[in-house]
């Protein structure tokens, strides 16, 4: 017996037998086959895969799952011995050229300035408009790079500024506990004007400089550039040579 044909002809039973007609095969077949009676060197190995036969086709899951391995195992072969593969061929030829010959706008810009049968006014002013458009998606692109790269660098000095003023922080703290423990806290802003006012920018500044940080990370992040590029630069583009999906 071949050992490479699937659980069903290994069995010799049908696609739609039910759990006592694979129960009844299987026996049959390993009074066969089972390396006890029979002596051959293919034993092992059939009785191994009548064993994995049993198994996968008792249990509902795993039957189903290796039904659908088998029916696409058919279709697969189907489109390798017929015409179709020659179509799959083909279609994913045109998609590999399709692929290899994405053009970038300026390349489509050209291309549409050389064949499009509107007037040379409309392309003048379409030319102009991608020329702005895109002026103006690299001026915001610099803008947002400036604010994250100033962001990070604040942040850097901020935390710099503070780790150097610790000690003068902690005393002028300390200062204030005491002051309030003694004097109570009203009275002790009171009797110094404008304390609470610098201590909550303090705090403020210092969160801050953990903020900024993040700013910076989402600034420079491939969504928000790709937004830009995606949903502003190529609407524009689309916009100006009246270009339709």
């Amino acid at each position: 017996m071949n050992s490479n044909l699937n659980y069903y002809e290994l069995l010799g039973i049908k696609k739609n037998a039910n759990n006592e007609e694979i129960k009844d095969a299987y026996k049959k077949q390993m009074k066969k086959w089972h390396p006890d009676i029979n002596k051959s060197c293919d034993a092992t190995t059939i009785s191994s895969k009548l064993n994995e036969a049993k198994e996968i086709l008792l249990d509902p899951v795993k039957r189903k799952d290796y039904d659908e391995y088998l029916n696409k195992k058919i279709d697969e072969n189907y489109n390798y011995y017929t015409q179709n593969k020659q179509n799959t061929n083909n279609h994913n030829k045109e998609n590999t050229q399709y692929e290899n010959e994405k053009v970038t706008k300026w390349q489509y810009l050209k291309d549409w300035l050389k064949y499009s049968k509107v007037s040379g006014m409309n392309k003048i002013f379409a030319t102009i408009g991608v020329l702005l458009e895109s002026l103006l998606c690299f001026v915001i692109k610099c803008i947002l790079i400036i604010i994250a790269y100033v962001s990070f660098y604040l942040s850097y000095f901020i935390r710099l500024f503070y780790n150097f003023m610790a000690p003068l922080l902690g005393i002028l703290a300390t200062l204030f506990i005491i002051m309030c423990l003694t004097d109570g806290f009203k009275q002790t802003i009171n009797n110094n004007p404008g304390s609470l006012t610098a201590i909550i920018l303090i705090v403020a500044i210092y969160v801050l400089s953990y903020i900024l940080p993040i700013f910076s990370r989402k600034i420079l992040s491939p969504k928000i550039f790709d937004v830009l590029y995606n949903k502003i630069d190529i609407t524009l583009f689309k916009y100006c040579v009246g270009y339709k999906d």
